[in-house]
């Protein structure tokens, strides 16, 4: 009997500490890596946070790169570049993740080497602002999707529904894959609270928290706002901000100008968001969209009510603790909202809610080793 496990690659656009590629190590470290192991196509070369863990796993990481400028052009040269590398490395599955339909050429290239299960996995709702000819060019692509693609995920129906056409979605063949995380990781603690309280000097202020990347979609900059409007009645107000980004310098030049420079942490990127999380007190996400953040159902388990802007699917709301505010109401808005909330619940008991909605990760790695391995057999 070949005990050999197979080998399964996933096409993401990096490896940095960063929602796509925090679901894919999640699922990662938690499925049966006897039978089943994962390497990773990238599309920059360079070293990134997940680099030594996945070889610690035992996964491969391999680069493709293209310095065309144009985005259609960019994305047809590097799956020129995924087909030649895909007639050299055997693969039987390989799983691409992007949020929007644009990287299907990548999956007309697995067929033509030869791969013969291509699964296509949107991470992303709806993105505004977009152009008529670039959502021209998304239809054309959900054509392609439909052609070359074998299985269908998404992390959500509003997921689903921007990268797939009305065709699969009506057939039913979009499988929703919850972003699983480590419910007993993200449990609240009250000893490491106090730990970290004290390492940061926050003593007894209200403590607000964002985790993310520093882009324009994940909307730090209202945050800051939102932080500069509740000093004025709440002196003793912080707020945490962990993840890195191309957004960040100016990002702590607005916290100059507003002085806000006692108040506002940059703590960058940390293995131990959990901790963190313990030790705050809310959580804010005011995203202009999203497919189904893993850092807010990481921050729901820990049990800190949580604010999202509207623009986040509902699925995001697993307990009462949820909340959702259009961006509109602005920043005086939001803040008052935050100060309406009684932030005395338990914060014990919103891990049985996170698990009971199916994103007990080890669920979820359960789920997705079965599939993989069915359709390895040709199932």
């Amino acid at each position: 009997m070949n005990s050999t496990p197979k080998r399964i690659l996933h096409i993401t656009e990096m490896l940095s500490a960063a929602g796509i590629e925090s679901f894919i190590m999640n699922v990662y470290r938690n499925i049966d890596r006897s039978k089943i192991q994962f390497d990773f196509l990238v599309l920059r070369d360079q070293k990134e946070f997940y680099d030594d863990e996945i070889a610690s796993l035992g996964g491969k990481k391999y680069c493709i790169h293209s310095d065309i400028e144009n985005t259609l052009l960019r994305v047809l040269e590097e799956s020129h570049q995924i087909k030649v590398f895909l007639k050299k490395h055997h693969y039987d599955i390989v799983h691409v993740h992007y949020t929007t339909p644009l990287r299907a050429f990548y999956l007309k290239a697995a067929k033509e080497a030869g791969v013969p299960v291509r699964i296509y996995h949107s991470h992303s709702a709806a993105v505004s602002g977009k152009s008529k000819l670039k959502l021209a060019i998304y239809k054309y692509c959900q054509t392609l999707i439909d052609k070359y693609a074998t299985d269908y995920f998404a992390c959500s129906e509003a997921a689903a529904e921007w990268v797939f056409s009305k065709k699969i979605l009506n057939e039913n063949r979009v499988q929703i894959v919850h972003n699983g995380i480590d419910i007993n990781r993200f449990l609240f603690n009250n000893s490491i609270r106090e730990k970290i309280r004290t390492q940061l000097s926050l003593g007894n202020s209200f403590t607000i928290i964002n985790t993310g990347r520093f882009t324009e979609q994940k909307n730090q900059s209202f945050i800051l706002d939102i932080v500069d409007v509740l000093k004025k009645d709440r002196h003793d107000v912080k707020l945490l901000l962990l993840g890195d980004g191309p957004l960040k310098g100016l990002y702590k030049s607005k916290v100059r100008q507003l002085g806000l420079s006692d108040i506002v942490l940059f703590l960058g990127v940390k293995p131990n968001v959990q901790d963190y999380l313990s030790a705050a007190d809310c959580y804010l996400m005011p995203s202009l969209y999203e497919g189904l953040p893993v850092a807010g159902i990481e921050a729901e388990c820990s049990g800190l009510p949580c604010f999202f802007s509207d623009d986040i699917t509902e699925e995001v709301r697993l307990s009462d603790q949820a909340h959702f505010l259009p961006l509109s109401l602005g920043e005086k808005g939001w803040a008052s909202e935050v100060m309406k909330y009684d932030f005395g619940e338990s914060r014990l008991k919103m891990a049985d809610s996170v698990k009971n909605a199916g994103y007990d990760i080890q669920d979820v790695a359960k789920s997705m080793g079965a599939f993989y391995l069915l359709k390895a057999q040709g199932r």
